[in-house]
C-alpha cells in the first residue's frame, strides 16, 4: 500500500456497468486493478452506454459513488456542463486527469477547458483515433474539431498517452514535434481460467467477429471475405457485438443473406464483457479486418482464449505468424485473407492446437508482464511541463 497516493480523475463517455462501447472500458477497468494500490481514481462518466441509458436509481447520479477500487459519479445530460465542471475541479484536489476520447465534447472537450490552467497533470489517450482510418471517418468534422483543439492550445497542455509507437507518430504528424507523449501499452485482464485444447474437425471451422458493428470494424468486408471461401469447407460465423451503426448492419445483412450455404452466421448481439470467454469455448479464430486499431482489447481477448487471429495490418500486432499467433494482412488483399481463412479451415485438431497452444502462452506473457504496469503508472506520475 502507498501512502499519500496521488488523486487521480478519470473522465471517460461510458464505464461500468457499461460494455457495448468496448475497448476504452476495458482499458480503464484493467488500469483501475492493476495500480490501484497506487492511485486514488475517481471516475465521472455518462449515465449511459452505446445509445442508451443505464438502468441505474435516480437518485445515484450525479454524486460520487464509493465502490470497492475507486469512486464514481454519473452525470446525466443536464450535469455534462462546463459549470459543473468547474465546481468539480475546484472542490476536489486532483493531481492528475485523464481523458479517454480525443473527439469527446463532453469528456474531454468540456472539462480540459475547465482545467487548462490549473496545475494538474493532463494525460489524454487519443485511443486510436488519429489513425489513418479513423480520421477518414467523418472527415470534415473530425478536421473543424483538431483544428479547435490546436487553436485552444490543448495539445501543448497535455501529456499524450500513446500505446504503440504507431500512435506516437500519429500524434507527431497532428500535433507537432513539441508534442509530449508516454509510451504505455494497454493493460489486460489476466487470464484466469485453465484453457484445454480445442476440438477442430478438418474442413470445418469457426470463426468469430467481435467488436461493434461500424464501419471502421469493417464487417462487411469480413463476410466478403466469407463468400469466396471454398464450398469444400463448412464454416460457422458468429458476429458478437452492439449495432452502432445501423444502416451499415443492414447493409452487412444483405450481404449475409446472400452468402452460399457452407457459410452458416449467427448474431449473437451486444454481449457483456464477463461472459465473452464462454461464447469463445468452441470458437476457433478470429476475423477482424478493422480499418485501425491503437490496441485491440479484443485481439488480447482472443489470444486469451485460445484463437489466433486474422486481422488487417492496421493495429499494432505485426509478425504474427511467426510466433503462430495468426496473420495480419494489408486490407487491399482481399485473396490473402480468404487463403488464410481455408488455411485454418484445412487443419486438424493437432495441427490447430500448435497455434492455440501458442495464442494462450503469448497471452499469459503479455498480460503479466510487470514492466507494462510500471510505464502505466508513469502516465501519472513523471513530472513533465504541462
Amino acid at each position: 500500500m502507498v501512502k499519500d497516493k496521488k488523486k487521480v480523475l478519470i473522465c471517460i463517455d461510458w464505464f461500468l456497468p457499461a460494455y457495448k462501447a468496448g475497448g476504452p472500458i476495458q482499458s480503464i477497468a484493467n488500469l483501475v486493478n492493476h495500480t490501484k494500490s497506487h492511485f486514488d481514481y475517481y471516475i465521472v462518466t455518462s449515465n449511459s452506454d452505446l445509445d442508451e441509458t443505464l438502468d441505474l436509481p435516480i437518485l445515484s447520479l450525479n454524486k460520487w459513488i464509493n465502490k470497492e477500487d475507486y469512486r464514481i459519479i454519473y452525470l446525466d445530460a443536464q450535469h455534462q456542463t462546463y459549470k459543473f465542471y468547474k465546481e468539480l475541479f475546484y472542490k476536489e484536489q486532483f493531481d492528475a486527469v485523464y481523458f479517454n476520447s480525443l473527439f469527446s465534447q463532453k469528456f474531454t472537450l468540456l472539462p480540459l477547458l475547465v482545467c487548462k490552467n490549473l496545475p494538474i497533470r493532463k494525460v489524454l489517450a487519443p485511443r486510436g483515433m488519429l489513425g489513418k482510418g479513423a480520421l477518414a471517418i467523418k472527415p470534415l468534422k473530425k478536421k473543424v474539431f483538431l483544428k479547435l483543439f490546436k487553436a485552444l492550445g490543448f495539445h501543448k497542455k497535455v501529456v499524450w498517452h500513446v500505446t504503440a509507437e504507431s500512435e506516437k507518430l500519429e500524434v507527431l504528424k497532428n500535433f507537432g514535434a513539441s508534442s509530449n507523449s508516454l509510451l504505455a501499452p494497454n493493460l489486460s485482464a489476466k487470464t484466469l481460467q485453465t484453457l484445454h485444447p480445442k476440438e477442430k474437425e478438418v474442413n470445418k471451422l469457426n470463426i468469430f467477429f467481435l467488436s461493434r458493428i461500424a464501419v471502421k470494424k469493417n464487417l462487411g468486408e469480413a463476410i466478403d471475405y466469407l463468400a469466396n471461401v471454398k464450398d469444400s469447407y463448412l464454416v460457422n460465423f458468429s458476429i458478437i457485438g452492439p449495432i452502432e451503426e445501423p444502416n451499415y448492419w443492414d447493409i452487412c445483412k444483405v450481404k449475409i443473406d446472400q452468402l452460399p450455404k457452407h457459410i452458416e452466421v449467427n448474431y449473437l448481439g451486444a454481449v457483456p464483457h464477463h461472459e465473452i470467454a464462454n461464447h469463445l469455448v468452441d470458437k476457433h479464430i478470429l476475423l477482424l479486418p478493422t480499418q485501425h486499431e491503437n490496441f485491440g482489447h479484443v485481439i488480447m481477448e482472443s489470444w486469451q482464449n485460445g484463437c489466433p487471429v486474422v486481422i488487417s495490418d492496421q493495429t499494432p500486432w505485426q509478425s504474427l505468424s511467426n510466433e503462430k499467433l495468426g496473420f495480419e494482412i494489408p486490407l487491399h488483399n482481399k485473396s490473402q485473407f480468404i487463403a488464410k481463412i481455408e488455411l485454418f479451415c484445412a487443419m486438424n485438431s493437432d495441427e490447430f492446437n500448435e497455434w492455440f497452444k501458442a495464442s494462450v502462452e503469448f497471452a499469459k506473457k503479455f498480460t503479466e508482464n510487470p514492466n507494462l504496469i510500471e510505464q502505466n503508472k508513469a502516465l501519472f506520475l513523471n513530472t513533465l511541463n504541462n
